[in-house]
């Protein structure tokens, strides 16, 4: 989708800026530019070599490491918490998710999700529609590695029922936010509830 994205729309020079996109887009395909140059590194280890990682099972401060340094406005916030201002996580939140890790062993498996990802479904790239033809929601948090637009999650959801801008939120919103996440799940999917 992405780069479909690029081949349909141009970039003005004088503008600095790309022709033809609205102001939100023009936002998330800022954000994505930022990630490709900047954080996919985490991403395409998990999708190339998972079994790599074994460094991060051996240690819980490299585990510890390995989970804060997710993306850089996650990080941001886990830093935020650990200097006394949370906003939505706290330390123990923070230190309890990596000892969950650490106790279960489960850090190189959840790596394996990228890898699956990447061979087991259609060709793309990590942003690229997939064909889904299920409902769908979408909950744009506004700190997520990108903020999808409203147009876009229509070019890519056939059938989205549901779509709303958060003003805040990480990657990991749902575990960072989740009385924002609970009322999204429950907005989105009020509809396709069944009246007793």
């Amino acid at each position: 989708m992405i780069l479909k994205l690029a081949l349909e729309i141009s970039y003005d020079l004088k503008q600095n800026h790309w022709a033809g996109l609205s102001p939100d887009e023009a936002h998330a395909w800022d954000q994505l530019v930022d990630f490709y140059k900047n954080g996919l590194g985490y991403a395409l280890e998990m999708n190339n070599r998972p079994q790599t990682l074994y460094g991060i099972v051996d240690s819980p401060v490299g585990l510890a490491a390995w989970m804060i340094d997710h993306d850089i406005r996650s990080y941001q916030m886990i830093a935020r918490a650990f200097d006394g201002k949370p906003e939505g996580l706290t330390r123990d939140d923070v230190l309890d998710n990596v000892t969950l890790y650490w106790l279960t062993n489960t850090a190189i498996s959840s790596a394996r999700l990228y890898w699956d990802t990447s061979h087991n479904l259609p060709a793309g790239g990590f942003f690229d529609v997939r064909g889904v033809k299920i409902p769908v929601a979408v909950s744009a948090f506004g700190e997520e590695i990108y903020q999808a637009p409203k147009s876009w999650a229509e070019k890519a959801y056939p059938k989205l029922i549901h779509y709303n801008s958060l003003p805040k939120g990480t990657h990991f919103a749902a575990w960072e936010q989740p009385e924002l996440f609970v009322a999204e799940m429950r907005t989105a999917f009020k509809p396709l509830r069944k009246s007793t």
